[in-house]
């Protein structure tokens, strides 16, 4: 079949940001035809990443238990703390999963490039807003880590405050004498970017294959509606439903292996991350420059998490659907009522996305997340004023 280049182009422009991101922290699947020397690349990348990460998630530990009897900097240091383990996870999963990641990579761009002109409305219809909150994110996310990169050096420069590492961690040296504290302030610069590229990678993805797996299902719903019980080729046609809809499951069963680990960590550290984070802008109202980079933060934190619980409620919304499309065609005189009923059957079974089978992602969850969060806040508020 040929497909004309635009068609080409106008996916590749899209997933673009998304691709490059994943690229930059090695969770991207390498092509089927990749060279040794890019794998043997990878490898040693994902060993010095990970590296990076461990090492940041034991100083920062430390840190957080050498300021324990200081609530400000210690919850500065549990943010960043939270962060990081939360970074690990994610990198781990996603190394584990490359097989099914490299399926859903391909499905995504098959269905994008093959398409017909109909589904293809459909899916833009469904995905170009992932595609460009999933920019948007990642813009957010380089602008945070920027923050937290420059400000206490410009602080420590023009202001002669402390030197702080831009990211925290306790090194167990004097890492305030030069040059320990030069080079550490490289290594934490570091990790915080690489840190900081695992989250918008990692998110980004997430939400632009979760968000197209509920559009599976909404071309699935489409097919269905449009039936026609007169139509003569009208058991290809059901029999053409029936296998885009065990597509449309085995795809978001895939994307349940890859994240549900992910999705757990994601909604138990988001907690801390908004708690602490709320916390620390409340506490910085009078500091104007650490308020901006606090801000920031816990912005994009909470839209992490809403990007996590959006995509997975909307795929939800559209597995369970299909049962109603079934019901609507125009079945009446039809002998295919015996598929129809399968199909009804399987999609009372929604598909979704859980935190490791105990809970599903939806906005239901989001809501939980955050009441739960600013609660804890609030005991952190009264204990500092008392």
């Amino acid at each position: 079949m040929n497909i004309p280049l635009h068609v080409y182009t106008e996916y590749d422009n899209l997933i673009r940001p998304v691709m490059m991101t994943a690229k930059l922290i090695s969770i991207w699947p390498l092509e089927r035809n990749h060279r040794a020397s890019a794998a043997l690349f990878r490898i040693c990348h994902s060993f010095w990443l990970f590296f990076l990460f461990v090492t940041m998630c034991v100083t920062l530990t430390a840190d957080v238990v050498y300021n324990f009897d200081d609530l400000d900097k210690m919850t500065e240091c549990a943010l960043i703390c939270f962060a990081f383990y939360l970074v690990v996870i994610r990198l781990v999963v996603y190394l584990l999963h490359h097989k099914d990641l490299q399926y859903v990579v391909e499905i995504m761009r098959e269905d994008w490039i093959c398409s017909t002109y109909e589904d293809k409305i459909v899916l833009k219809e469904k995905c170009l807003f992932a595609f460009r909150l999933a920019k948007y994110f990642i813009t957010l996310i380089a602008g945070t880590i920027t923050a937290f990169a420059c400000i206490p050096i410009l602080e420590t420069c023009i202001l002669g405050t402390e030197r702080i590492l831009p990211f925290r961690g306790h090194f167990f040296v004097n890492q305030t004498v030069s040059p320990v504290y030069e080079y550490l302030c490289v290594f934490n610069i570091m990790a915080g970017c690489f840190g900081g590229g695992v989250i918008a990678g990692a998110t980004s993805f997430n939400f632009v294959a979760i968000i197209h797996g509920s559009a599976k299902f909404a071309l699935v719903r489409k097919k269905l509606e449009a039936i026609k019980s007169d139509d003569p080729d009208v058991k290809i046609v059901v029999a053409n439903c029936v296998k885009l809809h065990h597509d449309a499951i085995t795809f978001a069963d895939a994307l349940e292996r890859i994240i549900n680990i992910v999705a757990l960590g994601q909604f138990v550290v988001s907690t801390g991350l908004v708690c602490f984070g709320g916390f620390q802008v409340t506490s910085m109202m009078k500091n104007k420059v650490r308020l901006v980079k606090y801000s920031a933060f816990l912005n994009s934190t909470i839209l992490e998490l809403f990007m996590f619980s959006f995509s997975g409620n909307r795929l939800i919304d559209e597995s369970d659907a299909v049962s109603e499309s079934a019901y609507r065609s125009d079945w009446v005189g039809g002998t295919f009522g015996r598929s129809l009923q399968i199909v009804m059957m399987r999609s009372k079974v929604s598909n979704k996305i859980t935190a490791a089978k105990f809970y599903s992602m939806s906005l239901e969850s989001f809501s939980q997340v955050l009441s739960t969060s600013f609660s804890y806040m609030m005991i952190l508020i009264s204990m500092k004023e008392e």
